[in-house]
């Protein structure tokens, strides 16, 4: 589906992107052909690296859907989610300047904000220390789940972030990169897509926050790490308005879809669990569990 949307925009692969490109085609069909409880005592870090792939993967579909999206969007709205924000007594101008005005704390919710690009491995990692590498599954259909909603979504509500908006005198790199591939999506002149520099256009609602849920509830099990895995995704929940440049709007219609996504799989779980034949959860697979440590 995603490849006969982008054919249908006028997308194609730039040239070097052809690489990636195979290695994860390889990739997927050693998952498809040898699923993780077949490697016996590496069945653990198949389990791992079969995550840390379909996470990866995902987010690379999602993100082609959100250039389609913006490709083929109305008009910006900015204006509305301001308002939004301002009937909630909160404006993105003040909060990002009391950001600014602390060095010290925009260089902390810059680091958070970061902290998506190895989250995702450090839960996969966590999940294998405690023995329940099978959650993996769970959470990467919530957040398959999630990132579907947020398509649906965006696509009515295309924006340029706040920092465009309001015109940000020294947005961060990210915001400028970004804002210049939504130009250049609307007017129909970029084309060639590199994989590995694909980057989240999105502003409502917003997937940052999303996941940032969905990684406290995928590392819940945890009970050692519960508290510094809150304390680290709340803070890159934060910094996805003064920072990533989302309304607080945005962050608050993210947590929601994300609590629905996890709503959705709880339930599927149940179903499973009762029997039901129509579940779409199969038995977990028999990983072994690591030895002491």
């Amino acid at each position: 589906m995603t490849i006969s949307a982008c054919w249908s925009a006028g997308f194609r692969l730039s040239a070097g992107t052809y690489p990636l490109a195979g290695a994860l085609a390889v990739g997927a069909a050693i998952c498809l052909l040898r699923p993780p409880a077949s490697f016996g005592r590496n069945a653990g870090l198949m389990a791992m690296l079969e995550g840390i792939l379909l996470f990866v993967v995902t987010g690379m579909l999602g993100a082609l859907l959100s250039y389609v999206a913006m490709r083929f969007s109305g008009p910006f709205t900015d204006d509305l989610l301001d308002r939004m924000d301002r009937a909630l007594g909160l404006g993105w101008p003040a909060i990002r300047a009391a950001v600014v005005a602390r060095p010290w704390l925009e260089g902390l919710l810059t680091t958070a904000y970061f902290a998506c690009f190895w989250m995702p491995l450090a839960i996969v990692v966590i999940l294998w220390r405690i023995g329940r590498i099978d959650r993996i599954y769970p959470w990467l259909l919530a957040n398959g789940i999630a990132l579907a909603m947020t398509l649906a979504v965006s696509a009515f509500f295309p924006a340029r972030a706040a920092f465009a908006f309001y015109g940000d005198p020294a947005p961060p790199v990210n915001a400028l990169q970004f804002g210049g591939a939504i130009d250049a999506l609307r007017a129909g002149s970029l084309r060639d897509i590199d994989l590995a520099n694909l980057g989240g256009i999105i502003t409502f609602p917003s997937f940052h926050a999303a996941m940032a849920v969905l990684f406290v509830w995928a590392a819940w099990p945890a009970r050692r790490l519960r508290v510094p895995c809150v304390a680290i995704n709340l803070a890159m929940w934060a910094a996805a308005v003064p920072i990533g440049g989302h309304y607080v709007v945005d962050l608050i219609a993210g947590s929601l879809i994300a609590i629905a996504a996890i709503m959705l799989v709880a339930a599927g779980e149940r179903g499973g669990r009762r029997g039901f034949s129509r579940s779409p959860f199969p038995a977990a697979p028999p990983i072994p569990r690591p030895g002491p440590a």
